[in-house]
């Protein structure tokens, strides 16, 4: 059996909480939450771009992508250095905010522009769960804290003022990205896990009842299980993986 994980040397690919990102622009157009069966990636090969500062960023988003790999018996992923691929990985600092396009949407974005962006950061317990958690976005999978059955009591009018002070989050991209909740015929869904690597952490004085969900760091036996399920080959019509590219 291959490894579900290649890495070599560039070849010309052909065309075919911490928080998250402080572009506001950028965010508002991108939904996000549990999983969405219609930016499924075929299954395959899907080919990552790397477009990062130093090898010590290289191997933390390698490590991150073998952590999913093991989950995804459908997928695998062939990374190579550069800036063409099907999901492309860059720390440019033209760029701003941590954030990555929702599965096949990354079809959408431009071929000379990233369709995940990592702020640069010198510690590498963070860099490397960020990463975790864009890497998820990048594979389909949404924010958990937005799950349908999330138990979080939010004090709206906290966050709305603390994020609009700290990141220039207007009230519309609060609510897409933390307090819209996912429903359809497309979301997939697995029972509401606090220990996701996909939760936002919150602080107590974001709650109006003062509960607090703390940073995760790596995949929960919940991450593995959805990813797993989306990831089943076979388990979706390639129309329905696809049909996003044309929305």
């Amino acid at each position: 059996m291959s490894s579900p994980i290649q890495v070599s040397t560039f070849i010309p690919y052909p065309s075919d909480m911490h928080r998250e990102a402080s572009d506001s622009e950028h965010v508002s157009r991108t939904r996000r939450g549990v999983a969405d069966t219609s930016k499924r990636w075929p299954d395959g090969i899907v080919h990552i771009a790397l477009d990062l500062r130093d090898n010590r960023s290289k191997a933390l988003v390698i490590d991150a992508l073998r952590e999913w790999a093991h989950h995804t018996p459908a997928l695998q992923f062939k990374v190579v250095d550069g800036k063409e691929g099907d999901i492309r990985i860059s720390d440019d600092e033209g760029f701003q905010g941590s954030w990555s396009e929702l599965g096949t949407g990354a079809k959408n974005t431009p071929l000379d522009e990233p369709t995940m962006h990592l702020d640069r950061n010198d510690n590498s317990a963070v860099f490397r769960t960020t990463a975790l958690h864009e890497i998820g976005h990048a594979l389909g999978i949404e924010h958990e804290h937005q799950h349908p059955a999330n138990t979080i009591n939010w004090d709206k009018d906290y966050i709305y003022k603390s994020m609009n002070d700290s990141q220039g989050w207007d009230t519309d991209t609060v609510d897409i990205n933390m307090f819209d909740v996912h429903t359809g015929p497309d979301v997939l869904l697995s029972p509401y896990d606090t220990r996701s690597i996909m939760h936002y952490n919150i602080e107590a004085n974001e709650t109006i009842d003062g509960q607090a969900v703390p940073q995760n760091y790596s995949l929960s036996n919940g991450d593995q299980a959805i990813i797993r399920t989306l990831y089943t080959p076979n388990r979706f019509k390639v129309s329905d993986a696809n049909s996003s590219a044309n929305r």
